[in-house]
């Protein structure tokens, strides 16, 4: 084989033993914005509200889950870390840690118990629609009380 030969291969190669070529798999397109304006179309609720509790439901998970398995979240649903950023600044008040802790993170929102049991209904609901069911068994798990 000649040396030019060994090259041009090599400029083919590289890209796709990097991952360079591929699109990424296992995303969901919009991210968490798309998966947050739809809860809240779906629940009725504003864009604020719905910023803070998909933002608690996932910090809950963040706390529960092994960093791993929270990373296949984040991995699927980009913007996650901001979007909790965000719900801190929403609620103006820290995120539960725990599934207890979230009907006291609702009551201060002014919203009724069952928003955190609708939301967590939406997003698993959502996720599995779109192809997330390693991403809905890792949520799922970690909102067990």
């Amino acid at each position: 084989m000649k040396r030019r030969d060994v090259l041009l291969c090599a400029a083919f190669a590289l890209p796709a033993a990097l991952g360079l070529d591929t699109k990424a798999h296992a995303q969901l397109e919009g991210g968490i914005d798309e998966l947050t304006r739809e809860m809240g179309f779906a629940l009725e609720l504003p864009l604020r509200q719905a910023v803070a509790v998909t933002g608690a439901l996932l910090h809950i998970a963040r706390e529960k889950l092994p960093t791993v398995e929270f990373s296949e979240v984040t991995r699927f649903l980009p913007g996650v870390e901001r979007l909790m950023l965000q719900a801190v600044n929403e609620a103006s008040s820290a995120l539960p840690k725990t599934m207890d802790g979230l009907a006291p993170f609702l009551e201060k929102l002014a919203l009724p118990p069952e928003t955190g049991i609708n939301g967590q209904a939406f997003i698993v609901s959502y996720l599995r629609e779109r192809g997330g069911r390693k991403v809905v068994a890792a949520l799922k798990k970690s909102w067990r009380v």
